[in-house]
């Protein structure tokens, strides 16, 4: 664009948020489909285990993979999104209003634990995704303590799902990213 002069405006980088091309709409857009296809994965493949927190694996080995292979900051964020905006989908069966709240938990918190501590070794991002999984049960605690809805996994008592989402969600961050570091280099 020029100016009144016929020259054209310097450029300013100075700007909140800089996207300054496709490639980085490309990115997200990747990683909002990384959250809804572990939403559909979790939907549709359906293994009946039956012990709470199985689910986690596959979520934090797609989220950690994305979070490794587009190194963006905020990539767990941003696929959480993406799998909270898809429990909005009437193809989605949950049957439960706070889905959407339950899905955007782990990866908020796992991109906080990782980016504040900036550690990126096999045992802390497994530690990470532990305990970002593991929020799961301790916000079902705390709806049903509010509201008196019931959550099934947790009439029995918390420490046994929290054991579990744990143990899932830091053997799923485990995975991605030992299987998907090879890939980033």
């Amino acid at each position: 664009m020029k100016n009144t002069n016929g020259n054209m405006f310097q450029k300013s980088i100075s700007k909140a948020f800089q996207i300054d091309n496709a490639n980085d709409l490309l990115k997200i857009g990747l990683l909002l489909l990384l959250g809804f296809f572990a939403v559909a994965l979790r939907e549709r493949v359906n293994v009946p285990l039956k012990i709470p927190g199985h689910h986690g694996f596959e979520f934090m080995l797609l989220f950690m993979a994305g979070k490794t292979l587009s190194r963006q900051r905020y990539a767990m964020s941003i696929s959480s999104i993406g799998a909270s905006a898809s429990a909005f989908l009437p193809f989605f069966h949950f049957g439960n209003a706070f889905m959407p709240f339950t899905f955007l938990l782990p990866g908020i918190i796992a991109d906080l634990i990782l980016n504040k501590t900036g550690k990126s070794n096999y045992l802390f991002a497994a530690l990470a995704g532990g305990l970002a999984y593991a929020s799961i049960p301790l916000f079902r605690q705390f709806v049903m303590t509010a509201t008196g809805i019931p959550f099934v996994s947790l009439l029995s008592g918390l420490l046994y799902p929290l054991a579990l989402h744990f143990t899932f969600g830091a053997i799923g961050s485990l995975a991605g990213v030992a299987i998907f570091q090879r890939f980033a280099k």
